[in-house]
């Protein structure tokens, strides 16, 4: 059976967290894409986002570099269907699994965090876990 790729009517109809779970851990199985939703849960959870939605806090300017990508709508387009039912599923899981509790509520890729360029705000947060290309920090 061949995967058929959504349209772009169809992209919209799907829900930007799991396109922001695609676009920043897709190639990293819904295992990654899973701790990467509980980043998204987390801070759903911190008081600066009282209030607000993941689909909104997703979107909101400099928060996940997925949306900031020139090639967002083409890169989302190529993906199978399977790894949006994978996506769908780790925000299930994560939210599931989390129950209420915040964990790490940022992340990077490790190749930016083990540079001279890391960003200032992760300088000061804690290391929580470390999985294939991401560090997982908490504030």
């Amino acid at each position: 059976m061949t995967d058929v790729m959504p349209t772009p009517r169809e992209l919209r109809d799907i829900s930007p967290s799991v396109q922001t779970l695609i676009a920043e851990a897709g190639g990293e199985g819904e295992e990654g894409m899973m701790k990467v939703a509980k980043v998204i849960h987390s801070r759903s959870m911190l008081p600066r986002w009282k209030g607000k939605s993941t689909d909104e806090i997703v979107q909101e300017p400099k928060q996940f570099s997925g949306w900031e990508r020139k090639d967002r709508i083409p890169f989302l387009m190529q993906q199978p269907n399977e790894v949006y039912t994978q996506a769908t599923r780790a925000m299930r899981r994560a939210r599931e699994e989390m129950k209420g509790v915040p964990s790490a509520d940022h992340f990077l890729t490790t190749r930016l965090y083990d540079s001279p360029e890391r960003p200032s705000w992760a300088k000061k947060m804690r290391v929580v876990e470390r999985y294939k290309g991401h560090i997982f920090l908490k504030e």
